[in-house]
């Protein structure tokens, strides 16, 4: 491989790893945001919805199970776009 191949090489390897943990740095921070601001963040969402009372424990477990879904697909895009390119850069070279 020619010194310009293995340049773009390193550059790629060096985003994908600086994406994969500004992925897990947000996946810390939406967790940390449920673990800890879930109440707050739910009656914000619940009331622009106009969502009533009654309705609103329902309405929590929905948006809990919303999130949890989208957490798991946001990790699994992050380690299947930085980490597994990340992997074959890192363990390919010369």
């Amino acid at each position: 491989m020619s010194d310009s191949s293995n340049e773009c090489c390193r550059a790629v390897e060096k985003f994908c790893l600086r994406a994969l943990l500004v992925s897990f740095g947000f996946l810390l921070f939406w967790g940390g945001m449920m673990g800890f601001a879930w109440d707050w963040a739910v009656g914000i969402h619940g009331a622009i919805l106009g969502i009533e009372e009654a309705g609103m424990e329902q309405f929590s477990y929905d948006a809990k199970m919303l999130n949890y879904l989208l957490m798991g697909a946001f990790k699994l895009a992050a380690i299947l776009l930085f980490l597994i390119p990340w992997l074959v850069l890192r363990f390919s070279r010369d």
